[in-house]
Parts: structure tokens; C-alpha cells; sequence
């Protein structure tokens, strides 16, 4: 079936497929989920014209680090065949997040569909009088999805139940964001499986996989796919959630040598220490190395960045000549992007605790049925519209807690943009808007606002919010910025800071502690 025409009849389709078999999953009731399922229809039936779906998410990749989309210093030939087979993205942003370590608050935005402080997640104040709502696996299962996951979650366990059907190699805990250098990192890391028809304790139990994490996951993907009839009642979304290029900077010996220190270029906006306080010089991110910046240093950084992902492409490509030589191929829209961006010596940065492009702005491809091949579109949106989109591709009405906007007009031509204005955040320390063609930047805590022309100016260089002329631009963009703050449930004054937040921060979300089960 076309995708567009999939899109258009998603009403109609709905309608019929209720009227077939409306069912509600009784395990997520058996789950003890906070959101109750009860309150949205179950559909459950076969319906073999509904497509799979690959979803494939990597960890800190810019939307700088794919060959066929720009960067020429970059080997990533199965992302360059994925680009030219599919449609590409290239202003997708993340939101932003409460906390230093933005990929969680990313996979809370991606699987909610909901806006950064309406998640239900991090400090329970976020939550305020709104549910945390239904998850996008959970309502895939619901609609006749079998759900499977492998690698990184990174929120907590009784969402992951909530999602997936199944899974395994998934990195442990789940809860956690990352892999440690000195408990092997990349290459031993802490995986374990799960199977929700099981309701003894034998889900979760932890082990050291002693193989790379890309090769890890892929063989997970692969393994699912291979018990995966293409005859099956159910359709498929398979999670695949890679550890890297975040790092530990870790990389197979063969990647690590197609990037010479010596040959890597020094980024144009690079900077031994970034020119004033932006506000988290401590964060995790920043501490890897010493300010100020050398280039030989900055060039290590980038040269390892980019092993991790041509070793990342390699695995992708492993997973998908896998499944063009199945039949499962003709039915499945591979969605590939990031959580988030980096810096790697950018503006004196190395992480992604900041809001420009290169921490914040993430690659986006899609291929697949009905895909159009080659289109590059530069409409602007946030990456948890992803959430509805997937939704409207399946033929499934996105929840009413949904925040985000469906791309599928721009997937089947009907519009090349969504949004006018991006919001971004971070901590109590920046506030961001964006336009097509400008972007601001406000530092609240010490009361500082660039603006940069997006179109002249996209490496972010040249600050002219002190330019003659440009008074009244930057009186609207902070007019908007407060409007989106409004939009999003932004909790900061702008008068109180530091106050505001800590207001927000008081009660602190944790995570449930990871339950103490045997070590394998």
C-alpha cells in the first residue's frame, strides 16, 4: 500500500480495524502500569499490509557525520546508500533537558511524543496535573505490534515492560546512559535479555557481553529478524538502540586507522575555551579534557568520533543487506537518527550540554515502501515528532497526550515544513530559539543573549545581537521565546533563574534503583 495513501485513510482504517476486533492487552494491567490502558481501545488483528518498522537510534551523532549529506571527511558508505534510497532530514532538533546528561530526557521526549518538561519523567514537579500518558510501544503492542528492543533504553524498567514484547543484549541498567572506559566500555559491556510472557525472575539478569556493542546489538536484530516469519500475524518494530559514537571513544583497530590524527581539519568555529560562561563547564561532557583546547587534542577527539561511527555504519549495513535479502524488506520503514548531537571542540565544547546546532540539531532518514528516493528536506521540526509520525504510518490514532507535530505531510510531499520556530533549553542556564534563517540564544543566569543569521553564518561564529539594525529582530525572538517557554511548560523566570529551577528541581526524579539479581 502507498504511504501516503496509508497516511490519508489512517481515519478509516482505524474504524474498520476496531470494528474487526477491539482488544485490550490485560499484560499491561498485569504490568501495574501507571498509565491505564484501559482508557484507549486495543486493536489487535492481522493485518499483514501494515509495514514494520526498523528504528534505529545512535547516541551524540551530529547531523554532520554522514558522507552522502555533506561531510567529506567522513566514510559512511551503508548511510550514504540509506540516504540515497531514502528521504533525508536535515533540521531536526532536540528539545533540550532538565539535566546534564540529555540523551535521557531525548528517549523520554521520543517515546512519549510529549514536550520536554511534560514527559512525566525527571523531577516529579514536571508532571504537575498531567499524565505521563501511553509509550509508543505500548500502544504499537496494543494495535497488534510485536515489540522488540536491543541496546540502550535509558529511562526505567517499568516503561521498557510497558513497551516491548521482548528483547535482548540490552544494556544494563536501564536506567543508565552509558558505558564506562575502565569497565571495558564499547568492548565488555553490561547487557541482559527479557521476555514479557515471562513471569519469573529470570528477566534482566546481567552479564558482560565480552564482544563491541554495534556488533552486539546488530547480531540482537539480526537473530530477531531471522525468527520472525514473514507470514506472521503481527507486524514488527524492532528497537535498535546503539551505544555509540557517545563515548567511551572506543573503536575497532581497523576503524581508528582510516582517520590519521594528522589528516583530520580543525572545525572552522573551533575554540581553545568558549568565550564566556555558558553555564556547565563541569558537566561530564566538558571535563574530558582541560581547558584550553589544543588541536592536536581536538583532532583526537573528532578522529575516534568518526571510527565509532564508520564502525557503526558498518553494522548498519550488516543489518540491512540482511533484511533487502529477506522478504521482510518490502514491507519495513527503516527509520534511522540520534538522541542527540556533539561538540568535539566546537565553540570550546565538547559535549552536548549547550544549544547550538552541533549539540542540538540530529540526522533523520527514512526508507521504505513508497519512500521517495534522494529527496533531502530542510523543513524545520523536534525529533519526538517522530512519536505521531510512526503513528500515522501504522494507521493509529496518536494519544491525546501527544505534543508533537506528524511529519508525514513532509514524508508524502504535501508541505516542506512543519514548524516556524524551534525551542530549545537547557538546565537553568539557556533558553533557545530558532527560525529558518536566525537563531537566539539567552543566558538567564547571567542575563547574556546572542543571536546569530543562520543562513550566512550556520557554523554559529559571528554573534550580532550588538549589530545596529537588529533591535527589533531580537524584541520578537523574545517575544516567541516566551510564548514557546509557555507552550512547552518551560517552570523558569527569567527574573529568578537560579530560584525558578530549584523550585522545579526540589524533588529530583531517580530512577528506580536497578534490584539486585544475579550477576551471570
Amino acid at each position: 500500500m502507498d504511504l501516503s495513501k496509508k497516511m490519508n485513510n489512517s481515519t478509516k482504517a482505524l474504524d474498520y480495524l476496531r470494528a474487526l476486533m477491539p482488544t485490550i492487552l490485560g499484560s499491561l494491567i498485569l504490568l501495574g502500569c501507571h498509565y491505564d490502558s484501559s482508557k484507549t481501545e486495543a486493536i489487535v488483528s492481522p493485518n499483514t499490509e501494515r509495514p514494520n518498522f526498523l528504528f534505529i537510534l545512535t547516541d551524540d551523532q551530529n547531523y554532520r557525520t554522514i558522507r552522502e549529506l555533506g561531510n567529506k571527511h567522513i566514510f559512511t558508505p551503508n548511510l550514504d546508500k540509506l540516504t540515497q534510497r531514502g528521504m533525508s532530514f536535515s533540521h531536526v532538533f532536540n528539545q533540550g533537558s532538565w539535566e546534564a546528561a540529555v540523551c535521557g530526557p531525548s528517549r523520554k521526549m521520543l517515546n512519549t511524543g510529549r514536550h520536554l518538561f511534560k514527559t512525566g519523567y525527571g523531577p516529579s514537579t514536571a508532571v504537575n496535573d498531567q499524565s505521563r500518558g501511553p509509550l509508543l510501544g505500548e500502544i504499537l503492542q496494543q494495535n497488534g505490534y510485536d515489540t522488540f528492543i536491543t541496546g540502550k533504553w535509558h529511562i526505567d524498567e517499568e516503561s521498557l515492560r510497558r513497551s516491548f514484547t521482548s528483547g535482548s543484549n540490552i544494556f544494563m541498567p536501564l536506567w543508565m546512559g552509558m558505558s564506562f572506559h575502565e569497565e571495558g566500555g564499547q568492548f565488555n559491556t553490561l547487557i541482559a535479555d527479557y521476555d514479557g510472557n515471562d513471569l519469573n525472575d529470570e528477566n534482566f539478569k546481567t552479564r558482560r557481553a565480552n564482544k563491541f556493542s554495534n556488533e552486539l546489538f546488530v547480531d540482537s536484530a539480526i537473530g530477531y529478524l531471522k525468527k520472525k516469519p514473514n507470514d506472521s500475524q503481527n507486524p514488527f518494530f524492532l528497537y535498535l538502540s546503539f551505544l555509540t559514537p557517545h563515548d567511551p571513544k572506543h573503536a575497532p583497530e581497523k576503524y581508528l586507522k582510516l582517520y590519521p590524527i594528522d589528516d583530520i581539519p580543525i572545525p572552522k568555529n573551533m575554540l581553545r575555551e568558549h568565550p564566556f560562561n555558558e553555564g556547565d563547564h563541569n558537566a561530564r561532557d566538558e571535563v574530558l579534557l582541560p581547558f584550553p583546547r589544543t588541536e592536536l587534542r581536538i583532532r583526537w577527539h573528532i578522529a575516534r568520533y568518526y571510527a565509532m561511527v564508520s564502525h557503526l555504519d558498518a553494522e548498519i549495513g550488516r543489518l540491512l543487506d540482511y533484511l533487502e535479502k529477506s522478504e521482510l524488506a518490502d514491507n519495513t520503514v527503516i527509520i534511522f537518527t540520534s538522541d542527540n548531537g556533539l561538540a568535539n571542540g566546537q565553540h570550546g565544547l565538547l559535549g552536548k550540554q549547550n544549544q547550538y546546532d552541533h549539540s542540538i540539531r540530529v540526522p533523520l532518514i527514512f526508507a521504505g515502501p513508497s519512500v521517495d528516493a534522494g529527496i533531502r528536506k530542510t523543513g524545520m521540526f523536534y525529533l519526538h515528532s517522530l512519536f505521531p509520525t510512526i503513528l500515522d504510518i501504522a494507521e493509529i490514532e496518536a494519544p491525546k497526550t501527544t505534543d508533537s507535530v506528524s511529519i508525514a505531510s513532509l514524508l508524502s510531499g504535501k508541505k516542506d515544513h512543519v514548524r516556524e520556530y524551534i525551542y530549545g533549553a537547557y538546565k537553568n542556564f539557556q533558553r533557545m530559539v530558532r527560525t529558518s534563517s536566525h537563531k537566539l540564544i539567552y543566558y538567564p543566569h547571567i542575563e547574556k543573549t546572542q543571536l546569530f543569521d543562520m543562513i550566512n553564518d550556520p557554523l554559529e561564529i559571528h554573534d550580532i545581537s550588538k549589530n545596529e539594525g537588529n533591535e527589533i529582530l531580537m524584541t520578537k525572538l523574545l517575544t516567541e521565546l516566551e510564548r514557546l517557554k509557555l507552550e512547552v511548560g518551560d517552570p523558569l523566570k527569567n527574573e529568578s533563574p537560579v530560584k525558578s529551577f530549584s523550585e522545579y528541581k526540589k524533588d529530583d526524579y531517580y530512577p528506580q534503583r536497578w534490584p539486585r539479581r544475579e550477576l551471570n
